[in-house]
């Protein structure tokens, strides 16, 4: 059962568009920016490749085929960042406990967005360590069902107050839809709450809040800014049309 719910967690989390930030920092210099480079230009061959082939066989037109082709280089970006975090936790010993804080946390942030790092090799390491971090604290704490407890009080109550928090490149444009947003994410996060004191395993328990909590964690106002990144973009977007 708990290998059906694995799965299906990461078919979930490969469909969410924004776990990871893709787009390469122009400000950047150096070795950063120049293995950037060479990851976007390997990902636009492979999504060329992969558009061109489903485009000759559905003959659609040239705005779909440049979507089609973003998309795909999107997916191919993050594939390799999943493959590269879960290699990586393998090699560590920690697979387990970071593939479930990774689908808890793409579970949230599929209707709670957030903040995302400057450039693609950053958004990396700093995901990794999150995940990894996380993975490692159950072999040093006690985790108790108040220790759960207290995750839980916080994480509804950061997304009560912050979420959905959009990013520059994708306003989350109306009251209705962030309000919609919101609930989704709150009723998400009380269904990880009952699926965590339902669980008999406390390490298991600690991974799923743990993910919830670093994805709430990343719609306070405090990360955006330490971040460098605007925030309630909504906001600047409407004063731009007006």
């Amino acid at each position: 059962m708990m290998e059906n719910m694995l799965a299906n967690g990461l078919v979930i989390f490969l469909i969410v568009p924004n776990i990871f930030d893709v787009h390469l920092n122009k400000q950047k210099r150096g070795t950063i920016m120049e293995v950037n480079v060479i990851k976007k230009k390997l990902a636009e061959k492979i999504a060329f490749k992969l558009a061109t082939k489903i485009n000759n066989q559905a003959e659609t037109d040239n705005l779909h085929f440049v979507k089609m082709k973003y998309g795909l280089e999107v997916l191919v970006i993050n594939l390799s960042k999943i493959f590269l975090i879960l290699m990586m936790a393998e090699i560590l010993g920690i697979l387990k406990g970071t593939l479930i804080i990774m689908l808890s946390f793409a579970l949230i942030r599929r209707y709670a967005f957030g903040v995302h790092a400057k450039g693609s090799i950053n958004c990396t390491i700093t995901t990794s360590l999150c995940f990894f971090i996380g993975a490692c604290i159950p072999k040093f704490l006690n985790i108790t069902n108040y220790i759960i407890l207290i995750i839980f009080f916080q994480v509804i109550l950061l997304l009560y107050l912050y979420s959905p928090a959009d990013t520059e490149a994708r306003p989350l444009l109306g009251k209705k839809l962030r309000s919609k947003l919101k609930m989704k994410a709150l009723f998400s996060a009380c269904i990880l709450m009952i699926l965590s004191f339902s669980i008999n395993d406390s390490d298991l328990k600690f991974y799923i809040s743990y993910g919830v909590l670093c994805e709430s964690i990343t719609i306070t106002p405090i990360i955006y800014k330490l971040f460098g990144r605007g925030y309630k973009n909504y906001e600047r977007y409407k004063e731009a049309i007006h």
